[in-house]
This record gives structure tokens, sequence and C-alpha cells, in this order.
């Protein structure tokens, strides 16, 4: 029994629950889109659920972490699973007996972004009080690795799952796994590492520290274009994300396994391009890139729009597009990695903390204004011109910044 645990029995559990609802999570992101698009097959409907969908998170944000320090965050995670296990639970019977209606979809999003925003600040602190520091880095890499491992089978079978068990199939699936996360959270002997102190804490500290970081950035000009960047990032790639359901049946011809199949060649492309920048990207210059990773992020997203004008047949239509998917994820490490090592390096380590909450809340901003965009004229152009345009922008974006700080160092 010992060889099955890792580090000690309770990171044991954390990592089980972790990858188990990560997979959930993948389940889900695939399920609910195939499900507001069979509802309601309208770009402007799925491009307001998305913006909904992100604004509990904007609201919860700033005082999420607040919430993970003042109450017992075992506690807090547990609570969190069970509510979206319920949530989605209700949903699967809801849809079943075919009494979803479209204003239904819109409060369940808001529910279960509620309780993930509540929950996730809690779930990741957890580590710290439940491994040695010694071993705080391999806990990360352990469990950074194990949740993307369930996210990836997630993706790769929820096509398969709603093919054979339907949308109420893969809910019900979903709302096990955020059971069985639950209940595993529920199961660790769990003993606070917090300093006494660190309950003092209010929403009106968390507050204070993001206007706080908003004035360090004063007359910092590439800080300021680096979060601005990454923002727009965000934007330009939320009708990639809306309109995935829409892209699959209308350019590549699939149902439901299509969604899988694309989502899991972008993910894929991301863990081969976080690989190579691990063993080789320590000698880039990264400010270059981030100009070279935005312009290929967006030749591919672009590319993703242009096949479809191509006269291919249907086998090597789905390859180039599954080809272009892996391509467009394998450039996002190369952004990534450089893009977090510009902010470490440029930043005074007392300030990182209020400048990494500024920047979840820009990403938070983009998000629902990007589904805005896709609400107000998703409906007017294809989604294959939607696509080509984000990308030709994204290009356009990547060469002034390339231009800009090309001779730039860090």
């Amino acid at each position: 029994m010992k060889r099955f645990i890792i580090i000690n029995k309770r990171f044991t559990k954390l990592i089980m629950a972790s990858t188990i609802s990560r997979f959930g999570d993948s389940v889900d992101t695939i399920a609910f889109s195939w499900l507001v698009y069979v509802i309601t097959g309208s770009k402007v409907l799925m491009g307001a659920v998305f913006a909904v969908s992100y604004i509990p998170n904007l609201i919860v944000l700033p005082f999420g972490g607040v919430i993970a320090d003042l109450f017992n965050k075992k506690v807090i995670t547990t609570i969190g699973d069970f509510l979206r296990a319920f949530s989605v639970l209700l949903l699967a019977f809801i849809y079943f007996y075919g009494q979803l209606e479209v204003y239904m979809i819109f409060i369940f999003v808001v529910l279960n972004s509620l309780f993930e925003s509540f929950a996730n600040p809690s779930r990741r602190s957890m580590l710290q009080s439940i491994v040695d520091q010694k071993d705080y880095l391999k806990g990360s890499s352990y469990l950074s690795s194990a949740t993307n491992l369930g996210g990836l089978v997630g993706l790769a079978i929820a096509g398969g799952v709603i093919a054979i068990a339907g949308i109420s199939g893969a809910l019900l699936l979903d709302a096990t796994t955020f059971l069985v996360s639950g209940i595993l959270i529920l199961t660790i002997r769990f003993k606070d590492k917090r300093k006494t102190e660190s309950n003092n804490k209010t929403i009106k500290n968390s507050l204070s520290m993001i206007k706080e970081g908003a004035l360090y950035l004063k007359g910092k000009t590439l800080l300021i274009t680096i979060l601005i960047l990454g923002s727009f990032i965000n934007f330009a790639f939320v009708p990639l994300n809306v309109l995935r359901p829409i892209y699959v049946t209308e350019v590549m011809e699939l149902g439901v396994e299509g969604l899988s199949y694309l989502a899991f060649s972008i993910l894929f492309g991301m863990t081969i391009g976080g690989l190579l920048m691990g063993k080789f990207g320590k000698n880039a210059n990264p400010i270059q890139s981030i100009g070279f990773g935005i312009l290929c992020i967006g030749l591919t997203y672009s590319g993703l729009g242009v096949i479809n004008y191509i006269n291919l047949s249907y086998n090597l239509n789905i390859i180039i597009i599954l080809l272009t998917a892996f391509t467009f994820g394998l450039f996002f490490p190369v952004v990534q990695a450089p893009f977090q090592s510009v902010i470490m390096t440029k930043t005074d380590p007392k300030m990182i903390g209020r400048l990494s909450s500024i920047m979840g809340m820009l990403s938070m901003i983009s998000l629902p204004l990007g589904g805005a965009v896709v609400s107000l004229v998703g409906d007017a152009i294809s989604v294959s011109v939607f696509f080509t345009i984000m990308g030709t922008i994204t290009i356009l974006i990547s060469s002034i910044f390339w231009f800009k700080y090309k001779q730039a160092t860090l």
C-alpha cells in the first residue's frame, strides 16, 4: 500500500481529489459547451452565457484569497465541491426530463462559477499545510502534472461519454467527480500552518493591496505593456472557446466527439510546448520569445479560420485542423513562461502578490468583454471569418510589440 503514497497520505488524497476534480472540470467544459449549443444554437446566447460565467469570478476574485486566509481551507474546499456536485446533478435531471430553459442555463452558470471561485483559492493553498517546506517544489510539480493529466483524460473521453450516455450522463459523471473530490478532501487530516495574525486580513486590506499594486505600476512601461498584452490574449481567444461547438459542426463536420479532438490537440500541444520550454528556453530572450510566440499563435489562430476556404478532402481537413490546433497550443508556453519571467524580474518581490491580483482582475475583465463581442457580432459573420479576423489582429499586435521592444533586455 505504501508504494501508492506520494510524499505522505494527506498529499496523496489531495492529489487524487485535485486530479478527479480537474477531470470533472474537463468533462464539464465539453458537456456544457455542447449543452449551450444544443439548447440555444445561437452565437449571441453562447457569447452571453460565456460572459455571464465570468462575472462572479470578477466579483469574488479580490476576496477569494482573503476568504481562504480567514476560514478553514479544508471546509471551504469540501463545501465548494459538494455544492458544485449538487448543482450539476440538478442540472442533469432537469435536462434529462426536458424541462431546461435558456434562463436556467444562466442561473446554473452563475452558481457553478460562484462555488468554484470561492473554493479554488482554498484548494490551491492547502498544499502549504499538507507537506513540509522541503517538499513544496516536489509537491507543486506532482500536483500540476497530475491535474494536467486528469484534464487531458477528461478532454479525451468527454466526447465519447456524451455520444454514449448523452449530455445528462456526462453531467452525472461530472457531478460524481465533484462528490468524490469533496469526500477525499473531507478525509484529509488537516492542520493549518497559518500564523494567528494572518486571520486579521480583511476585504478592505485586499482592495488596499490591489490599489498599492496599481500605484506601483506608475511609470513602468514594460510591465504595463505586458499586463495589457496578457489581457488582450485572453480577450482574443474568447471566440475560439465560445464558438468551438459551431466550428466543430460547420468546419470539421463532426459531432460532439470533435470537441474532444480539438481540445485535446490544443492541450497536448501546450504540454509538449511546456516541456520544450523547460529544457531549451532558459537561454532565450524573454521579450523576443513573447513577441515570437504571440505571432505564431496569431498565425495558427488565423489558420484555423482559413482552412475552411481551402478545398481539402474530409479526412485531410480534420488532420490539418488538429495539427494546427496542436501548433496553436504548442506556442502558448513560449509566451507564458517568458511572460512570468518578465513579471518576476521587473517586480519588487514585496509587490508580486499585489501585481498578481491586478493580473487576475484584468484577465477576468477581458474574458466577459470577449464574450460580449461574440454576443454582439457572432451571428453576423461565420466562425471561420471570426477566427481569421481575431488571428490577424493578434499578428498585428505581436508585430507592434516586437518592433517596439526588440532591443529590450532584462
